[in-house]
């Protein structure tokens, strides 16, 4: 038996933090000479220098593959694609603060005189909040009584657990307001040390969780009141540990959760596309989808080259014209986390649109995978998060209603110019050697079955061994399509990187590692 759920309307929230993830094998790193790789890069008398003299005759790359004793099919149908620019370089690079200038940007664009609240306002309760969450836990009690799976001895735990909660929010009712007191938290629309906010609101649980993730950092949380029936948020983060962003929210529904502190927390939990059947799969909640119900008060009825053409625009505006238009449509996006009267929540209908930085018309790409480190070292325990960079803009009839700049980057220095780069064809036959390998099944009863669509020269971040803080970015194949798992529940991984290989030197880029 399940408790509730409550359903965050974008991000994870904090607790996320504490999930288990692979650490990142040292091993892998020695044995991956970027030394050497520059080198090679560098070296006059080693690969081409030229993209299109590396492709040869391969506008498009045709294949089939199968191993029946790994149990491993792959089929490539494949568009090769090479920027336009004729060569390409490394780059070492870091994380970008965000400073105050691109505050008062997003402040400019979107908040248009209307009063700004310090965020913190939103964890302030009141009667009516925990009226509606003391019934929510009464129609859990209701759902535990009903249940036919659990003894009267089983259903009695749970029901005392939930009235031990219960209990403690009616005490919490008793001494609550009516209503938010707005004036007790005024916004100044400056960033600040988290620190300095913790010492300053010494009463606000927001400022004191935060301080546990980066006590050094800085942070911007602002809200409006929603009284003219739009609830705006902005909130800006510079965090050592779990990476720099800028969110902005609106809705008029209630106000959009921007607070987790994992910067890569985007806009994939309670949305997907439009045109696909809505599971619990591709919502990544425990939301059934029959509980969903469109909000017919928004709208997105422009067509989405009109909403790119507004994306466009924000973006020349606030100074990020080196992004480019990767991808996007229409999807459905949950409004409101609660659920009304007859159980249902509410969505609305959204355009989704990515956006990648471009140098020199090539492509930076690092959605599939970050570098972590999640281990102990001497007596300290030490987590930190490095994601890759993006932006995503969410519009609608009313136009823009959020905005996502995840791990801006910064570009220290260009290490090599005018990179060597292995031809298309030893490319291919890597490729072809190393993808059943890698997808390898145990038994006779899995199998994977591998599409390949899209095979792309462009720039991924790796890590360097001996540095958290900076990377190199490099030129890569990243070749993309859908793989399908027999073995697994909705197993099916569209428009997803099979496989990463280094331009260069021909090695397999673990993104999940890092290199």
């Amino acid at each position: 038996m399940k408790k509730r759920v409550i359903v965050p309307i974008i991000c994870l929230t904090a607790a996320a933090l504490t999930a288990c993830q692979k650490s990142p094998d040292s091993s892998i790193v020695k044995n991956k000479d970027l030394d050497k790789m520059i080198e090679q890069a560098e070296d006059g008398n080693n690969g081409i220098k030229d993209v299109t003299d590396i492709i040869g005759e391969y506008e498009t790359y045709k294949t089939s593959l199968k191993d029946d004793s790994l149990h491993v099919s792959v089929n490539v149908d494949a568009k090769v694609e090479i920027p336009k620019n004729s060569q390409l370089s490394i780059f070492r690079v870091k994380q970008k603060k965000i400073g105050q200038d691109m505050l008062d940007k997003i402040k400019k664009e979107f908040i248009d005189g209307e009063t700004l609240y310090d965020g913190s306002v939103l964890s302030m309760k009141t009667r009516r909040s925990l009226e509606i969450e003391i019934k929510g836990i009464k129609d859990c009690i209701e759902d535990v009584r009903k249940n036919d799976d659990y003894d009267e001895a089983g259903k009695k735990v749970y029901i005392d657990e939930y009235q031990a909660e219960i209990d403690k929010l009616q005490n919490e009712y008793e001494n609550a307001p009516s209503e938010i007191a707005w004036n007790e938290y005024p916004s100044d629309g400056t960033l600040h040390k988290v620190k300095e906010l913790t010492d300053k609101k010494a009463g606000s649980d927001f400022y004191k969780n935060m301080l546990d993730f980066d006590a050094d950092g800085d942070i911007y949380f602002g809200v409006t009141d929603g009284k003219n029936g739009n609830y705006k948020s902005i909130y800006l983060q510079n965090n050592v540990n779990y990476g720099n962003c800028i969110r902005y929210g609106c809705n008029k529904n209630g106000y959009v959760k921007l607070t987790s502190v994992m910067a890569g927390d985007n806009c994939n939990l309670g949305m997907w596309n439009i045109e696909e059947a809505v599971t619990e799969e591709n919502l990544k909640l425990e939301v059934p989808p029959d509980n969903l119900v469109e909000n017919t008060e928004v709208s997105a009825n422009i067509t989405q080259q009109q909403a790119k053409n507004k994306a466009d625009e924000f973006l020349k505006n606030i100074g990020l014209d080196d992004f480019n238009y990767s991808g996007g449509g229409l999807c459905g996006e949950i409004v409101n986390s609660d659920a009304n009267s007859d159980g249902k929540i509410e969505y609305r209908r959204v355009y989704i649109l990515k956006y990648l930085r471009s140098i020199d018309g090539v492509y930076v790409y690092n959605e599939s995978g970050s570098k972590l480190v999640d281990e102990w070292r001497g007596d300290n325990y030490v987590k930190k998060e490095w994601d890759g960079e993006n932006v995503q803009i969410i519009i609608n009839d009313d136009g823009i209603v959020g905005f996502y700049y995840s791990v801006p980057l910064e570009i220290v220095e260009k290490v090599v110019d005018k990179s060597n780069l292995q031809t298309f064809e030893e490319i291919r036959g890597i490729f072809e050697q190393m993808v059943v390998v890698t997808n390898a099944q145990k038994t006779s009863e899995e199998s994977v079955s591998i599409d390949i669509d899209r095979v792309i020269l462009r720039y991924t971040r790796i890590s360097e061994p001996d540095s958290f803080d900076t990377g190199l970015l490099v030129p890569v194949w990243d070749f993309m399509g859908s793989v399908t798992n027999s073995n697994e529940k909705n197993g099916d991984k569209k428009d997803t990187c099979v496989m990463t290989i280094n331009a260069i030197d021909g090695s397999i880029i673990d993104k999940e590692l890092g290199y």
